[in-house]
């Protein structure tokens, strides 16, 4: 293989997904085998993982950053797999974040948009891997999207193996797949040799959906090394252990399989060549013997055996016949039996695809009643896992063997036996004797009904759903709340590894007296954690809790997990560690409310070294306020500051992205005090897969219209939408507030008027969108008084129209940009879907000389100066004019004018308030009445208080002024306090106030290292002029460090951009004061362009007071410098050394570029006579080649220095 002899060769797929990565540096030839065996693992590269992700840490994982890690596209269509990065953008189209970075950051594989008649398969393959362990899974993230997805219409996700000539299906996506990022977890089982993985997708040509991958694993897939064997282990011919009674049970555990190889002695049927004795004992259902490969595809059943791996291999089944049966049992009965020395059975089942059917293995005698040995039920996944049952009997009892199967209500499921192994003490005889009848007879309630223990029936929908309806309880008696005196309480044990949960008693290691669910060995083959799951539950309630009494030691580990059976999802809401002394504890969980069906697991991990005994052990599962359909009280009073806890708010628990009650540190303070408790979501907490944290009220009752009022605080250079909806019973939740992305570091106050009929029930609900992952939104001090808000001094009509009266004719109304004539885009969010009002001015609609107006609501009376500021837009034929007016008692006072300007875009005008009573704000358009498709548009109207910044000017004390981040751009730049923190260092104080109060807008260049490489803000339309001045400060101190980061002044305009002024490295301490001069024959914009370079540093580049000061020249000194009050002034000469550090490094990179290219093209070349041509199926073996180039900008001049 080539890949022995490349030292360091970029492997390149499609565009972007290059990395460099070292491959086998040490030659060996047991590469991809998951064990590292060159010193920096090399030799486990480019296997369809890396030797770890440089992200997660992971061992054995691809996560697509930056590389393909091997995998291939072979599709034979249009439809194939690319690489694809995430996008806040197609927010609701494709996934807005990845499953690695959960942040539009990320990278992931994606199946394309073709369609193909009448059906196409997008296929994956890995490269060739070699010798995976019994023990081997496969976990991957998927994401299904697409219009085409429906209750009948899903693509066909599968993964495959393929080993010699032999391909068989380890996994397929259940149905109800479409869910954001949602793990599958597929089994190899014992492979020797070299084998590949194939991710196959396939849709029909009706069906218009996308597929994404990300974050594949291999987990324990190696051998361990070779080590001393130790008490009650076996060594293997060629190195390693087994334990001692894993020795002949089927599966190939050593390495070189010679625990496999002398096994005369035992009692092996692998159904290879018949039942070997066994026998079907009818029942309801037979036992079935047949291979996958003589079966019709059926989504729960083997699609392989466990003998050989193959689907050619034989198994026994239950074949539960036509979907319109319901449940019963098979007999599986071993010939008859007698002990001589220690008896054992040996099994793997395949029990998988139903919650309700159940495996029980019984020992019987003759003439008496067969006896449990054990029992297994519930969803152990798409796999043959290991059983085991040891059988004490005296010896001169003769017995058989009975394996029941048991098909219960739902789904039908599968329930398969493979490679029975009986152990030499298990002697065959040549007597038979009867199997007495089954003495249970037919259920007392037919199909979907639940049996109470009084013999009525309820409908099954109606058990577990913490409510009681048969009359004795029966129905809530084994659905998870238990002290275990009586069993499991209805927790079933569904581990498939070599722990599991079983109830014990008296403790006296645990220091536990009574009953208590704890950990002990099991026999099973897989290394993950006991698990145990509740039967369906649901709905529950708002309030809902989980109370548990439990006891961990220092090396355990207790999940608790709900488990989604309508979204196919598994979420982590709780979990304890372990790390001190043993110690006795209480967990209160919130489950708030559920929809049915849901299910509750509880995962552990514990060390039973010593004793044999694990110290984790749980005393006591009760559940609260559970009931969704009880009148118990719950707290009705929204107005909350969240000091001592929720008040009448809950956590709507479904996405895994939440809402959390947080103390104030530094800082991040709460509202109320500064030193108290507030809500936050935060959506780059590692963990959230949802797209949204709803926190929902209490049900209320009208008693007429209230005012909701709220602080609320959104931060960070992308931050995403804040909404506030209201839901009555029955009917779509609607909005009726909302913000999106930053607005500082600074608490701002939010209103809402709540109308409702008299006595109508309703919920509040505040919903924050994970359109945007760095930063923090937050909640505090909500509180309701009766009647109406005052006017709304912000308005981006996103929710409504804030209370605006459109006039009698009705001439002005609010839409989105989709609704035909008018802007394309609205400016508060730049899309389509934004909303605006806008007016007809067309001759059709509003004849020449008349007007339509368009009136806020009353303000109360101004002590100060307040600053009134709207973005327009005018049509650009003939849209007439728009006059703005201040209404102050009876006669309007006109503000201002405007009037045709060239060019439909979005423009911003503001005017001073200066008044003592009760006021208005009036809009009048004026039609011209020339063009039939003129209109004048508004949007984004704020009222705030201060005098109004020249256009182009900012302070940033109350805002970003018409400064913003271009849309679909919006990484980058923000605006805080100096003594808010960032990720990197940052100015203590502004330049306005010389403070740390003060604000100043800036970009933190860690940020743009996370895939960007500049950020852009962008001032508001500017009139063409021969000559202004722009003035603004800039703070670049790097602390010397050598930077390639670079601060740029642009022009954008119709006629191109052009770079004014730039600065980079190290500027030196404090503010620095540069002013330019501005030329432009056409309008423009001014753009601050922040930019990291080729090496991201942990710095920022900050700016503040910027003056535009149009029709004047600046000052003869173009630049300057200006030390704050934190710092002093210094030179500049760090930015010199660091520019000449920044082009070194930039050539040397572009010279190794160049070399590794060269060498990877010859060795190509010598691989296989030449370059070959590139066509589509190669996938993502393809290397692009492309000129490079040095740019070596311009030293600075001494005025810039």
């Amino acid at each position: 293989m080539w890949l022995f002899d490349l030292p360091v060769c970029l492997l390149a797929g499609p565009s972007l997904l290059v990395q460099a990565v070292f491959v086998n540096r040490c030659r060996t030839p047991d590469v991809c085998n998951f064990v590292c065996d060159c010193w920096d693992c090399s030799d486990e590269n480019q296997c369809g993982y890396q030797k770890d992700s440089e992200i997660s840490g992971t061992p054995f994982t691809c996560d697509f950053e930056g590389s393909s890690c091997g995998w291939e596209d072979i599709s034979t269509t249009t439809y194939q797999w690319i690489p694809s990065r995430a996008s806040v953008s197609t927010w609701g189209a494709e996934p807005p974040f990845d499953h690695t970075r959960g942040t539009d950051q990320g990278w992931y594989l994606i199946t394309t948009k073709q369609r193909v008649k009448p059906s196409a398969t997008a296929k994956l393959r890995s490269p060739s891997m070699q010798e995976a362990a019994a023990t081997c899974e496969i976990r991957a993230w998927y994401h299904l999207w697409g219009p085409g997805l429906n209750d009948t219409h899903f693509p066909t996700l599968t993964v495959e193996l393929t080993h010699g000539k032999n391909t068989v299906t380890l996994w397929r996506n259940p149905p109800s797949s479409v869910y954001p990022w949602r793990e599958l977890v597929a089994y190899t089982g014992r492979i020797q040799g070299m084998f590949q993985i194939t991710f196959s997708v396939t849709q029909a040509f009706s069906e218009t959906v996308q597929l994404a991958l990300d974050d594949v694993e291999f987990r324990n897939c190696g051998f361990l090394p070779s080590r001393p064997c130790g008490p009650g282990e076996t060594p293997c011919s060629l190195g390693g252990c087994v334990a001692t009674d894993r020795v002949c049970d089927g599966t190939r555990d050593c390495k070189d399989g010679s625990d496999e190889a002398s096994c005369t002695a035992f009692n092996i049927c692998s159904f290879e060549n018949g039942w070997c004795g066994w026998a079907d004992e009818l029942k309801d259902f037979p036992w079935v013997r047949n291979a996958s490969l003589q079966l019709a595809p059926h989504h729960a059943q083997p699609t392989r055996d466990h003998s050989t791996n193959t689907q050619a291999g034989s198994f026994v089944f239950v074949n539960s016949g036509p979907l319109t049966l319901h449940g019963g049992k098979a007999w599986l009965v071993s010939p008859t039996l007698l002990l001589n020395g220690s008896c054992h059975l040996v099994l793997y089942i395949h029990l998988f695809d139903s919650d309700t059917n159940s495996l029980n293995i019984y020992y019987q005698t003759e003439g008496n009643a067969p006896q449990l040995v054990r029992s297994r039920s519930g969803d152990l996944g798409d796999f043959w896992f290991r059983e085991k049952v040891d059988f004490s009997l005296t010896k001169e009892e003769e017995f058989r063997i009975v394996i029941e199967g048991v098909i219960g209500a739902g789904r039908k499921g599968s329930i398969a036996l493979d490679d029975l192994t009986l152990s030499p003490g298990c002697m065959e005889t040549n007597s038979t004797f009867p199997v007495p009848p089954d003495s249970s007879g037919p259920g007392l309630c037919g199909p979907d009904r639940f049996a109470c223990s009084d013999e009525s029936c309820i409908s099954a929908e109606l058990a577990c759903d913490f409510k009681v309806d048969c009359s004795d309880g029966s129905d809530e008696q084994h659905c998870g709340a238990t002290s275990f005196v009586d069993g499991t309480g209805g927790w079933m044990d569904i581990s498939v590894g070599r722990l599991e949960w079983a109830v014990g008693r008296d403790n006296s290691r645990l220091n536990v007296a009574g009953s208590f669910f704890s950990l002990r060995e099991a026999p099973g083959q897989m290394l993950s954690p006991a698990k145990a799951a509740t039967p369906v539950l649901g709905p529950s309630g708002l309030a809902c809790t989980l109370e548990m009494d439990f006891t961990i030691g220092p090396q355990g580990l207790l999940i608790l997990a709900v488990a989604d059976e309508r979204l196919g999802t598994r979420r982590l809401v709780w979990y304890e560690l372990g790390g001190g002394p043993s110690a006795q504890k209480q967990a209160r969980v919130p489950l708030g409310a559920r929809d049915r069906p849901f299910q509750l697991e509880l995962l552990a991990l514990d060390s039973l070294t010593g004793s044999g005994k694990a110290l984790l052990a749980i005393r006591n599962i009760s559940f609260a306020n559970c009931d969704a359909s009880a009148t118990q009280v719950l707290p009705s009073e929204l107005s909350c500051n969240f000091e001592r806890g929720w008040c009448a708010w809950f956590i709507e628990q479904d996405d895994g992205f939440e809402w959390e009650r947080r103390t104030s540190r530094g800082r991040d303070a709460d509202h109320t005090t500064g030193s108290g408790s507030f809500l936050s979501a935060d959506p780059l907490v590692p963990g959230p897969e949802g797209l949204s944290a709803r926190l929902v009220s209490s049900p209320q009752v009208s008693n007429g219209t209230t005012c909701l009022s709220f602080w609320y605080r959104m931060d960070g250079p992308q931050i995403g939408t804040l909404n506030l909806k209201v839901k009555h019973p029955g009917e779509e939740e609607q909005l009726l507030w909302t913000r999106r992305g930053s607005y500082g570091a600074v608490w701002h106050r939010g209103l809402s008027t709540l109308v409702h009929q008299s006595d109508q029930h309703y919920q509040v609900i505040f919903e924050a969108l994970r359109d945007g992952f760095l930063g923090t939104m937050a909640l505090d001090d909500i509180s309701v008084t009766p009647g109406a808000c005052a006017a709304q001094k912000e308005c981006s009509f996103e929710a409504d129209n804030c209370g605006l009266e459109m006039g009698k004719q009705d001439a002005w109304v609010r839409r989105n940009g989709a609704g035909g004539q008018g802007p394309p885009t609205d400016h508060t969010l730049g899309t389509p879907a934004g909303h605006y009002v806008i007016i007809n001015t067309s001759s059709s609609a509003l004849p020449a000389g008349r007007k339509g107006s368009l009136q806020s609501q009353v303000f109360l009376p101004l002590r100060h100066t307040h600053c009134v500021t709207f973005w327009y837009q005018l049509s650009d034929s003939d849209p007439g004019s728009l006059r703005a007016y201040v209404k102050e008692g009876a006669a309007p006072r006109e503000m201002l004018r405007v009037g045709p300007v060239q060019g439909a875009a979005w423009r911003r005008s503001s005017f001073e308030v200066e008044v003592r009573q009760a006021w208005q704000v009036l809009f009048v358009a004026e039609s011209a009445g020339m063009s039939p498709s003129s209109y004048v548009a508004l949007d984004d109207l704020h009222v705030t208080e201060g005098a109004c910044p020249g256009p182009g000017s900012c302070d940033f004390e109350t805002g970003t002024c018409g400064w913003s981040k271009p849309h679909g751009d919006w990484y980058g730049w923000d605006w805080k306090e100096g003594l808010t923190p960032t990720q990197s260092p940052f100015p203590k104080v502004d330049h306005t106030l010389g403070t740390n109060a003060g604000h100043y807008a800036y970009v933190d260049i860690a940020v743009l290292a996370m895939g960007r490489t500049a950020a852009r803000l962008v001032s508001e339309p500017l009139p063409a002029t021969t000559g202004s001045c722009l003035h603004f400060y800039y703070n670049m101190n790097f602390f010397g460090q050598s930077s390639q980061a670079e601060l740029q002044v642009k022009l954008s305009s119709l006629e191109g951009e052009r770079r004014m002024w730039s600065a980079t490295g190290d500027q030196g301490r404090g503010w620095r004061h540069q002013s330019l001069f501005v030329t432009s024959l056409t309008e423009f914009q001014i753009v601050l362009e922040a930019s990291r370079g080729v090496w991201a540093n942990s710095e920022t580049i900050a700016v503040d007071d910027v003056l535009y000061v149009a029709g004047t020249s600046c000052s003869a000194t173009e630049g300057g410098q200006e030390g704050g009050p934190e710092e002093g002034g210094s030179s500049s000469s760090g930015s010199v050394a660091g520019l000449v550090v920044g082009v070194v490094f930039s050539i040397l990179l572009g010279l190794l570029g160049a070399a590794i290219g060269v060498y990877c093209l010859k060795k190509r070349r010598a691989a296989g006579g030449g370059v070959p041509e590139i066509s589509s199926s190669q996938g993502f073996d393809n290397i692009t080649f492309r000129d490079d180039r040095v740019i070596i900008p311009p030293m600075p001049s001494e005025e810039e220095m």
